[in-house]
């Protein structure tokens, strides 16, 4: 793995062994498509929820997002974000997300949510009303999936896009 644009551009990243307390980072493929995406988008406050490495808040921060915020509550995996984090700005927490309170974050421009995929649209359900709670107007919540899952419709977002990239799928939804 390794920051494909920007200020860290090219910075490899330190991952944990395959498999080891089910970690599945987001691939370089599909972090170069979100980043595309994301560019047609104001920059501002970027917050990776599930962060397992970081490394799509990194990569954010490598872009300009400024404040970004990594949330992981897997111990390895948060030492190892916060290993890849060093010499940037990106701020990690060892945190549940499912703990954050509604007063946690505000004025996030984006979040980024890569939960397992075994309880993607559960955790989504049950994180999207905080999660807008967080948001600047016009917000981007930008949750990632496996490939053929669908998420409903929540009051207060307006879905925007859907792309599938290899096994992973990314929905994108505007704060309404």
């Amino acid at each position: 793995m390794r920051i494909i644009a920007g200020l860290i551009r090219g910075r490899r990243l330190h991952s944990l062994p395959e498999g080891e307390n089910a970690i599945r980072p987001t691939s370089d493929r599909a972090r170069e498509a979100l980043f595309s995406i994301l560019q047609a988008w104001p920059q501002g406050a970027f917050l990776d929820l599930f962060a397992g490495t970081g490394a799509v808040g990194l990569e954010a921060w490598s872009r300009g997002f400024s404040p970004v915020t990594c949330v992981e509550q897997n111990a390895a995996a948060c030492t190892m974000a916060q290993a890849n984090a060093r010499g940037t700005d990106v701020r990690v927490l060892r945190q549940d997300a499912l703990r954050l309170g509604a007063e946690a974050f505000h004025d996030l421009t984006v979040v980024f949510g890569d939960p397992p995929y075994t309880s993607s649209e559960e955790l989504f359900q049950r994180m999207a009303p905080r999660i807008r709670a967080w948001m600047a107007p016009g917000g981007l919540l930008v949750w990632e999936t496996e490939q053929r899952e669908e998420l409903p419709v929540l009051e207060g977002w307006s879905p925007v896009d859907s792309r599938r990239y290899g096994a992973a799928r990314f929905h994108f939804f505007q704060a309404g």
